[in-house]
């Protein structure tokens, strides 16, 4: 969707766009679709009712719009990993470069999701229209979420010998991609179970080893150690 400012919205016009786009990621974050009106919106987000009709044609082209916005934090936190992985030539590396590959993304998907989606009502938000698909699904998926799942769908299939559009890649990629995002749907969990009181850099950091390594293992590359040359690269 082309969430672009209006030819005439420009300055206070812009800020305005703003201030609704991240008062609706808010607020839907927190109550879903169906539960806000375009009243609650408008001020939460101090602006005129008018305003949103007029800059995105409605309830469901702010709620798009916030989507797009969701969805272009998600890939700027793991864009150059992604794109890394579209231009390898996956299936020919060695175990060693597979190895590099695999912390590299993995690495990237846990420093940056979790950085990136620290936001509560960003993770809401997605995982409403993961559990409960509606507008904004094909807006995320298209966005990022397709992306992400095909470089870790590649680099699985790579790693266990299996063809890159297997149905079984996909699925044992889908459980790879499970151990970034628990971190973020069940935050509290963890820092009840290991006394955090939320989450900071160094246990970021600490949570990405861990995933990491779990990849590494499930992937049978936790013997190729990260110095390794690859003869192919």
């Amino acid at each position: 969707m082309d969430i672009a400012p209006r030819p005439d919205s420009g300055g206070r016009g812009a800020a305005t766009r703003r201030r609704l786009v991240d008062a609706a990621v808010r607020i839907f974050g927190e109550r879903g679709y169906h539960a806000v009106g375009t009243r609650d919106l408008a001020e939460a987000a101090g602006a005129n009712l008018a305003a949103i009709p007029y800059h995105f044609g409605g309830k469901d082209g702010l709620y798009r719009a916030a989507s797009a916005d969701i969805a272009a934090v998600g890939r700027a936190a793991v864009a150059p990993l992604l794109d890394r992985v579209a231009t390898a030539q996956v299936e020919t590396l060695d175990r060693a470069a597979l190895a590099e590959l695999t912390r590299a993304l993995f690495g990237a998907l846990a420093r940056g999701l979790i950085g990136s989606f620290d936001d509560r009502h960003r993770v809401a938000f997605i995982v409403r229209e993961q559990t409960q698909p509606g507008a904004a699904f094909d807006v995320l998926y298209d966005g990022y979420i397709r992306d992400v799942h095909e470089a870790v769908t590649r680099v699985t299939a790579a790693a266990r010998g299996l063809r890159p559009r297997a149905a079984r890649a996909a699925i044992e990629a889908h459980a790879l991609i499970g151990t970034v995002l628990v971190f973020l749907t069940a935050r509290d969990t963890l820092c009840r179970r290991v006394g955090w009181d939320g989450y900071d850099k160094r246990r970021v950091r600490e949570i990405e080893e861990a995933v990491v390594d779990l990849a590494l293992r499930a992937l049978g590359l936790s013997d190729c150690g990260p110095t390794q040359p690859s003869a192919k690269r």
